[in-house]
């Protein structure tokens, strides 16, 4: 066993002893695998296990325990993940906590047998840089292939190793047993990561894990393959620092749950990990009354906060009930500032009165309106803030006279997210994204008309072109920026997210989609579409695009939590500026009249094994229609367009 210099202590829990960390490497492989990641690292003592010698995992597993200290943190890359939960099962009371690095609990499959012998053999007739130049392609990820230092590492760390230690350590892989059935009674602090291109074990294999292990903590590295530490060991370093600094204390309803990154960033504060930590309710498998409950210990720090609320998920979802079905209106006054600022689609309300009366109206015209929590993705904590993304689908029957004109007694359903800005129980910045064409199209009204009368109220109240600015997609005759202003992302998976919508919506390159949705991937958007694959998703947003073919794209905000589903959901806000000089699928806007509008929209995507499997997508086609309306106003009374 290997001892490098120790460096800085870290602490486990309230103790301040070094913490030492042993580190298994995995098939031909020695502690330069983990030289990157130390020195990004300060942990006092590390030490390399010897992963030869032995002829099966429990051998190598007590081996390795027999020469390690009393207790330590242990992590584990491919062979040597394996081997660790050996050790887990032999001395789980000396293990302070468990990294899973590419690697996976599964026994070999039998036909790998004769595949990996027979790479043994050409190894020792061909050497150890042949095994290594067979095996490249699903060692790292597709941009690290031409990665030259990288290869000659990998394959110095084979050369050294040998034939012989390739084919004991083979054997290993072979005869290893099936790992699953252990998992459930790992009971300490828990981090998996994969690299995002990761072909050797799968990344359901990961997924498996993260599940099975109470607690546990699943992240996918980007532009990594299986040689995730040693292709991007910044990241590694990252999830691994957090998890060396995570307390012991597991809560008990934390099964499995999929997350993303915690922020490297300094001015990002309040990370996604603290939904995991402390508890924090998740919408979507549960019926209300569970999600706001009468004797549910309050779970997260929330200074400021009313009493009943026991996270800022309760607080967002209860408080909404209360004020929306509950009809507690004047709830408004106790939750919203008096000089709050309420941004929607066809206009921006600018003091906590009218808010007030704009939910009086509301009401008035839908009494039987239920707005449901879907879904509630957030960020931040009770010192510097919180920001909540909420997903609502509301539904109901229209039976009044109000602001839609006389009742049709149709039903209607459709979806609100509401972006919210929290500060000690007061909300004092909100951004509202309601798909008001759904209900009028629904109730079987005319669009052009409600359109048409909202646009002459803003036309004759002064206003000619709603401020959207100037078009930012590109300046002069330049391309698109090639490169995502990743400024906004707190992790991994929301950098990925923001590069994704930057090359689809600002470079026009549709066909990332498919790169990174799942095939059977489901879209819910606008008008209440549900629909089914790539391809119709990638209409989707090709007609819109189509619609507003000079369009710019900013996202606004970026938010991300774990999923009990399994995976991470992402919350985006952006905004896209344009003129309607195009066909799409923007049907109601009719042929194309060159009118400037501002499309302000918000997204929740559900990632899962690398993939997106759910988009939901949300901005109304009515307030553009006003936008257009408002600019042909304009134009007939000769008055100049801002």
């Amino acid at each position: 066993m290997n001892e490098t210099i120790p460096a800085a202590k870290v602490q486990e829990g309230a103790a301040t002893a070094p913490l030492p960390l042993l580190l298994l490497p995995g098939t031909a492989c020695d502690a330069r695998l983990f030289a990157p990641l130390l020195d990004a690292l300060d942990v006092a003592v590390t030490l390399v296990g010897d992963m030869t010698g032995a002829g099966s995992t429990a051998e190598l597993a007590e081996r390795i325990l027999a020469a390690a200290p009393e207790r330590f943190a242990l992590l584990g890359f491919s062979l040597g993940g394996i081997v660790a939960l050996e050790m887990m099962a032999q001395a789980p009371g000396r293990i302070s906590r468990l990294a899973l690095v590419d690697t996976t609990p599964r026994p070999d499959p039998a036909a790998n047998a004769i595949k990996r012998r027979a790479s043994v053999d050409k190894a020792r007739t061909e050497g150890m840089d042949g095994y290594i130049g067979d095996a490249w392609e699903k060692l790292v990820a597709p941009e690290n292939l031409g990665d030259a230092t990288l290869r000659e590492l990998i394959t110095a760390m084979a050369r050294d190793a040998g034939p012989d230690v390739l084919a004991s350590q083979s054997e290993v892989a072979i005869h290893r047993a099936d790992g699953r059935p252990r998992l459930g009674a790992i009971a300490v602090p828990t981090l998996i990561l994969a690299g995002e291109a990761e072909q050797v074990c799968p990344l359901e294999a990961h997924e498996e894990v993260a599940q099975a292990i109470p607690g546990a903590r699943f992240f996918t590295i980007p532009k990594a393959g299986h040689f995730a530490p040693l292709e991007n060991p910044a990241a590694v370093a990252r999830h691994v620092r957090a998890w060396l600094e995570q307390t012991d204390a597991i809560p008990a309803d934390q099964r499995g749950a999929i997350m993303s990154e915690t922020t490297s960033n300094p001015k990002a504060k309040g990370s996604s990990a603290v939904a995991l930590e402390e508890s924090v309710l998740q919408v979507e498998r549960r019926d209300y009354p569970d999600l706001a409950p009468t004797d549910r210990p309050r779970s997260q720090s929330l200074d400021g906060f009313d009493d009943i609320y026991t996270d800022i998920v309760d607080y967002i979802i209860r408080c909404t009930h209360k004020i929306w079905d509950e009809r507690d209106i004047g709830l408004i006054y106790t939750h919203y500032t008096h000089n709050c600022v309420l941004y929607g689609t066809t206009g921006t309300i600018y003091n906590r009165e009218d808010v007030v009366r704009d939910t009086i109206q509301r009401l008035v015209s839908f009494p039987e309106r239920r707005g449901m929590g879907t879904q509630v993705i957030w960020n931040g904590n009770d010192k510097d803030g919180f920001y909540t993304s909420h997903l609502v689908t509301g539904s109901g029957r229209h039976t009044q006279y109000g602001h839609l004109g006389q009742p049709t007694g149709k039903p209607f359903v459709s979806r609100t997210i509401a972006d919210c800005m929290i500060h000690r129980n007061m909300i004092y910045r909100e951004w509202v994204v309601a798909d008001q064409m759904a209900i009028i199209k629904q109730l079987g009204l005319d669009p052009n008309h409600f359109a048409a009368r909202t646009a002459r109220q803003k036309f004759d109240a002064g206003l000619t072109s709603l401020d959207i600015g100037e078009n930012r997609r590109f300046l002069g005759q330049t391309r698109p920026n090639e490169k995502a202003d990743l400024s906004l992302a707190h992790n991994d998976i929301e950098a990925q997210t923001i590069e994704m919508l930057h090359e689809v919506f600002v470079k026009r390159m549709f066909g990332r989609i498919a790169q990174d949705y799942a095939p059977t991937a489901q879209y819910h958007g606008p008008l209440m579409k549900e629909l089914y694959g790539v391809a119709a998703i990638i209409h989707q947003h090709l007609g819109l695009i189509g619609s507003l073919p000079d369009a710019s794209y900013e996202i606004q905000h970026v938010a991300s939590n774990p999923c009990e589903e399994g995976g991470i959901k992402v919350a985006v806000r952006w905004v896209m500026e344009g003129h309607h000089l195009g066909y799409g699928i923007l049907g109601e806007l009719g042929d194309p009249t060159g009118k400037r509008v501002q499309v302000m929209g918000m997204s929740h995507y559900h990632w899962k094994g690398g993939k997106i499997v759910d988009e939901w997508n949300v901005y109304d086609e009515l307030s553009l229609l006003v936008q257009v309306k408002l600019g042909q106003l304009a134009s007939e009374a000769g008055v100049p367009e801002n």
